[in-house]
C-alpha cells in the first residue's frame, strides 16, 4: 500500500478551491509526514503542489512520484523561500492558494476551515491559523514554546475592523504592529489575484542565512495596507515541528529579530508620509527592546532567554538596520543567475 491510498474513500467529499502547497528544501525526511496530513483532509483540496526550492538532489521528486502520483511537483531552481511561494502562485488556478511548511501536520479540518473564512466575505485576502507544538522533546524546543513559538492564541482577529477594541500587552498598537503577530508563514492562505497584484511575496526576504524570515509578516503588512482585510482563525490548525537543538533556536530567534527590523525598515520606507512617523516610531521601539529586556535580565534575572543571547539579539536588530538592500541584491543576483 502506497502513503498516499490509506484514506477511506466510502463517501463522496466536495471539493474546495484550494491549493494547498508545501515550499521544501531537501527534507523528504518531514515532507511525507506533511502531505499525509493534506490526503487525510475532511475536505480535499483541488489541488495539492510541492515547489521544491534549490534542491540538491531528485529524492523530493522521487518521493513525489513514487508515493504521491496525484500530487503535483514543480521545480523552483532559484534559492529562496519567497521564490518557492511565488512560483505556487503563478503555477496554479485556484483562487485560494494555502501554504504549509513542510515540517508541519494539517489537522484533518484545516482546508475546510480555511475555505470557510474565505466564503465569508471577498475583503478577505489572508487567512492565518493556530500553529501548535507537534512536540516539546528537547529544552530547544521548549525554550521555543516559552519564547511565543508560533501560537497566536484562541481568539479569532479580523484586521483592520478589530483594531479598535483590542490591545496589545495592555495598550493600543498600530497597525503594522498586528502584522507581527496575527499569523505566521507556517500556516498561511492568500487569495491569489489580490497577492499577486500586491507583487507576491517580497523575495529579499527569507533568504536563509542572509536574510532568514520577514515574509509572512512583509505580505500581511502589504496587504492591510492595501485596504484588504486578514483573519487569525484558530480553528485553522496545524502542528509544527520545532527546532530541536537549543543553539539552533537561539539562531532562529537571532534571525527573525533581524528579519523584523529589516521589514520594518523597509515599511517605513515605503510608507506614505502620514504613515511613516507612526511605523518609524514602532521600529524604534522594537530597537529599543532587546536591551530592555537585558537591562531586566541582568537586574531580576526575569527572562528565559540567557544575558549573551539578549546580547546577541540586540545586535542583530541593529544589523537589521541595513541589511534590506544587501538582500534585495543578492535576491536579483540569485534570479538572474539561474536565468541566465
Amino acid at each position: 500500500m502506497t502513503r498516499e491510498n490509506t484514506r477511506d474513500n466510502r463517501s463522496p467529499q466536495p471539493t474546495v478551491e484550494i491549493c494547498a502547497v508545501i515550499c521544501t528544501h531537501n527534507r523528504t525526511d518531514v515532507l511525507h509526514r506533511a502531505l499525509d496530513s493534506l490526503k487525510a483532509q475532511a475536505v480535499c483540496p483541488a489541488e495539492i503542489l510541492v515547489v521544491d526550492n534549490a534542491p540538491a538532489n531528485d529524492t523530493t521528486r522521487t518521493l513525489i512520484q513514487e508515493h504521491y502520483p496525484s500530487v503535483r511537483y514543480v521545480h523552483e531552481s532559484v534559492p529562496g523561500l519567497n521564490f518557492a511561494r511565488n512560483r505556487a502562485l503563478r503555477e496554479t488556478t485556484q483562487e485560494i492558494v494555502a501554504y504549509m511548511d513542510d515540517d508541519a501536520v494539517a489537522d484533518h479540518d484545516w482546508v475546510a476551515a480555511t475555505a470557510a473564512v474565505f466564503a465569508e466575505d471577498s475583503r478577505i485576502a489572508i487567512c492565518t491559523g493556530k500553529v501548535e507544538p507537534l512536540c516539546l522533546e528537547t529544552e530547544g524546543q521548549r525554550l521555543f514554546e516559552a519564547q511565543g513559538g508560533f501560537g497566536r492564541g484562541d481568539i479569532r482577529i479580523r484586521m483592520p475592523r478589530d483594531i479598535q477594541h483590542m490591545q496589545m500587552h495592555g495598550l493600543r498598537a498600530p497597525l503594522i504592529a498586528w502584522s507581527l503577530v496575527i499569523g505566521v508563514g507556517c500556516s498561511l492562505a492568500v487569495r491569489r489575484e489580490t497577492i499577486s497584484a500586491l507583487g507576491g511575496f517580497d523575495e529579499a526576504l527569507d533568504m536563509g542565512t542572509v536574510l532568514p524570515g520577514g515574509g509572512d509578516v512583509d505580505i500581511i503588512w502589504r496587504t492591510l495596507d492595501g485596504g484588504k482585510e486578514v483573519v487569525y482563525e484558530p480553528t485553522v490548525r496545524v502542528l509544527h515541528e520545532h527546532r530541536r537543538e537549543l543553539e539552533t533556536v537561539h539562531q532562529q530567534i537571532l534571525g527573525h529579530r533581524q528579519a523584523e527590523i529589516a521589514f520594518l525598515v523597509k515599511s517605513a520606507q515605503a510608507a506614505r508620509a502620514t504613515k511613516r512617523a507612526v511605523i518609524g516610531a514602532f521600529l524604534l521601539w522594537r530597537l529599543l527592546k532587546p536591551g530592555l529586556r537585558l537591562v531586566r535580565r541582568l537586574t531580576f534575572r526575569s527572562d528565559l532567554l540567557p544575558a549573551a543571547i539578549l546580547w546577541r539579539m540586540w545586535g542583530a536588530s541593529w544589523r537589521g538596520l541595513m541589511i534590506y538592500p544587501t538582500a534585495t541584491r543578492l535576491a536579483r543576483q540569485r534570479a538572474t543567475r539561474v536565468a541566465g
